[in-house]
């Protein structure tokens, strides 16, 4: 139970939890599309979740070290209906700080969900040919910085006086935990496929 309502939270409040105004797709949900899609295949896919730290400017660095997904992270697969594809270009578009898009909760029902192994490997088996939405979030410890003043430096004259103090500043390093949304639109080409992929 617990692990599904975390997994609601990646279509709903995770990334702006003030948010004011609720958005959904007004395209039509086919279930009979979704469960057809989401049938017992041939293929399978195979993947690791893993994520970067972001700079101030909201960027993943190339040069920030790679941390993988934690044991037990929770991996969604959604089948790419025309209904989620219209939910993933309203968050594209509509998404900040006074929106969040959701999708309905018939729509969440049709999705397989995986964990993740110690190193963040998972895997997708018994796939249909087609495409598909694949989700997690990757929590991570991440790494911060802030500059303090720990003293003064004087400048003396010759008879012991103070001619000037410049303040003295040190950096001072410190670990919070933090949290990435990794996706990606897979397809699946024919049967029998293993696909490999990196969230």
């Amino acid at each position: 139970m617990k692990k599904n309502i975390l997994t609601f939270l990646f279509f709903s409040i995770f990334t702006i939890s003030n948010a004011q105004n609720k958005l959904f797709p007004q395209a039509f949900f086919d279930k009979k599309l979704a469960e057809e899609m989401l049938g017992f295949g041939t293929s399978t896919i195979e993947g690791v979740a893993s994520t970067k730290q972001k700079n101030g400017y909201g960027f993943k660095a190339p040069l920030a070290k790679k941390q993988y997904a934690p044991k037990g992270t929770v991996v969604t697969l959604f089948p790419l209906t025309p209904y989620f594809e219209e939910f993933l270009k309203l968050r594209r578009q509509k998404e900040n700080k006074k929106n969040t898009v959701h999708i309905s909760e018939e729509a969440f029902k049709y999705r397989v969900e995986k964990t993740t192994d110690e190193y963040g490997r998972f895997s997708f088996i018994k796939m249909k040919p087609g495409k598909y939405y694949i989700e997690s979030i990757v929590n991570f410890t991440a790494k911060g910085s802030y500059r303090q003043q720990t003293g003064t430096i004087n400048t003396y004259n010759s008879g012991g006086y103070v001619l000037a103090s410049t303040p003295h500043y040190e950096t001072f390093i410190y670990n919070y935990d933090a949290a990435n949304r990794e996706s990606k639109i897979v397809e699946i080409k024919s049967d029998g496929e293993i696909l490999e992929i990196k969230l």
